[in-house]
């Protein structure tokens, strides 16, 4: 972070500063800094250090961003010209109609980026921090590469303008061109297709850094009944929705939470309602039976009579006093110990997810993780960036500074990152499907890397929003595209169980509502 100066910015020509916000706080503290605006109080000034985002908009673009160190008055940010006053940094873009024209054009029509990266270039300088992503704050950059791919620019020319105009660095740009390239040719619009997405909120216990809704097993054991009643009713009316449509089920992801917390019964209970509510013979079947604490024989014997087709069994890290810490209740051992039950089971899609820049863990302590997973060598596997995130345990705890565990700087997750990536390749994985996440440790990302024909195709429709998610169960997303691929709504459950349990039908009326609002084939009134 900066200094502990105040930061005035002032933004014209351009309606950013949402993302200006969001871009601004990865250099100064939220509280250091403040957006001048028409009826600003003068009152409130006080000296310290200024922002001048100025955009022109005409037949050609012009964006200059100016940072000036130390401003005593309002009155000298309102005249600067007549101050004499010189800024520290300056950066300046500008783009025509002509360049948005040739190969690559479509990322410059993104104004908002273009001037984020003015600001990111400016604000680099005065903080001494280069973020890897530039002036991208959103979760799915890959996007960007890809209308690179869409333009037919090779790898060079993609990198080289990605760069240019984002300021990400060319270790980002390249990974992102990569990514691209491997997901295009699972970017298939077709109307007639849709995910099914169901959420089962209950687990053994909440890990630190959980902000989905999932709740501990013993404590709301109770609801669950109700819950799987609830569910049922759901599935059926989406069987209504899919059939009378005419659609076909591309995949189908079962996720929480930790399905297999539910006992063997239940699972299969909710298993079979899939199987006979939809045509599945030729559909991506996901579980997630991501706590090794949570799967048994009898589970594991249970998906494999009911047609999924890969499991994703998730250590984070393969330290034991790490497990402890983060409120896993499970050993390395244990984890061992279920994947080879599922490898004997007969499950040969299996993907492990793992967690870089974990509390109180260092370099050393990761490739020990990264050594295990190349052992039990999985189809997949995702490394995620550790991020903070408003709703876990982990943020409540510093918020009231009730911890005793260290945050990994920047610079060894970044090592971790670079070491993960190459472990993937030397299990013969490529990166297939990426996404980032506020406060996020380092400004990086979370990336998901796969043997030659074990990409989860349900992960690359859902970051690159090509396809149409039905999502069952509390908190879950669904997300309605339209047949051009061009329109996307979305519509989220309630949160709470017994909400969602005692709401059911209000939930699939809104549902049916947003269904038909983008114009897919409906006929289910």
């Amino acid at each position: 972070m900066c200094e502990n100066k105040k930061l005035w910015v002032k933004i014209t020509g351009i309606d950013m500063e949402l993302e200006a916000w969001e871009l601004i706080r990865l250099f100064f503290d939220e509280d250091l800094f403040t957006f001048i605006k028409e009826g600003f109080n003068e009152e409130s000034f006080i000296p310290g250090a200024f922002l001048d985002v100025n955009v022109i908009n005409g037949e050609e673009w012009v964006c200059k961003v100016d940072y000036y160190n130390n401003i005593a008055r309002l009155e000298s940010i309102n005249n600067l010209d007549a101050s004499g006053i010189k800024p520290q940094y300056t950066c300046k873009r500008q783009v025509s109609a002509d360049d948005m024209k040739k190969p690559g054009g479509k990322l410059l029509k993104s104004k908002k980026i273009l001037a984020g990266a003015c600001i990111a270039d400016v604000l680099s300088k005065v903080a001494g921090k280069l973020l890897p992503y530039g002036s991208l704050t959103g979760i799915r950059p890959v996007k960007l590469a890809m209308l690179c791919v869409e333009d037919g620019l090779d790898k060079s020319s993609a990198v080289k303008h990605l760069v240019k105009t984002t300021s990400m660095n060319e270790e980002k740009a390249s990974l992102l061109y990569d990514i691209a390239v491997v997901e295009r040719p699972f970017i298939n619009i077709d109307p007639k297709s849709v995910h099914l997405y169901i959420g089962i909120p209950f687990c053994k216990s909440r890990c630190l850094y959980c902000s989905f809704t999932s709740y501990p097993m013993e404590r709301y054991r109770s609801l669950i009944p109700a819950f799987l009643h609830a569910l049922e009713k759901e599935i059926r009316f989406v069987k209504k929705m899919v059939s009378q449509n005419n659609l076909k089920i591309k995949s189908v992801y079962i996720g929480g939470g930790t399905p297999t917390a539910l006992e063997n019964s239940n699972l299969n209970r909710v298993l079979q309602l899939v199987n006979e509510s939809f045509d599945i013979d030729n559909a991506e079947f996901t579980v997630e039976a991501g706590r090794p604490d949570t799967i048994t024989y009898e589970k594991l014997k249970t998906m494999k009579m009911n047609n999924v087709t890969r499991i994703s069994i998730n250590p984070q890290t393969m330290n034991a006093t790490t497990l402890k810490a983060i409120g896993r209740n499970h050993t390395p051992e244990e984890i061992v110990e279920k994947f080879k039950m599922s490898r004997d089971m007969g499950f040969n899609n299996i993907n492990m997810d793992i967690i870089a820049g974990l509390p109180n863990e260092d370099e050393n302590m990761f490739r020990h993780t990264l050594e295990w997973i190349e052992r039990l060598d999985p189809e997949s596997l995702t490394v995620h960036t550790m991020a903070i995130k408003r709703a876990s345990l982990l943020h409540e705890n510093m918020e009231c500074r009730n911890y005793h565990y260290n945050l990994t700087p920047d610079k060894t997750v970044e090592a971790m990152i670079k070491v993960a990536r190459q472990v993937a390749i030397n299990m013969g994985m490529r990166p297939y499907y990426l996404y980032r996440q506020k406060n996020i440790l380092a400004n990086l990302e979370n990336t998901g890397y796969a043997k030659v024909g074990y990409e989860c195709i349900y992960n690359i429709h859902t970051m690159e929003e090509v396809q149409s998610i039905i999502a069952m169960g509390p908190d879950s997303i669904s997300k309605f595209v339209s047949p051009d691929g061009k329109k996307i709504k979305r519509t989220c459950n309630v949160k709470e169980v017994a909400q969602y349990i005692d709401r059911i039908d209000e939930m699939l009326e809104r549902k049916r509502a947003v269904y038909e609002s983008i114009n897919l084939p409906h006929d289910i009134c």
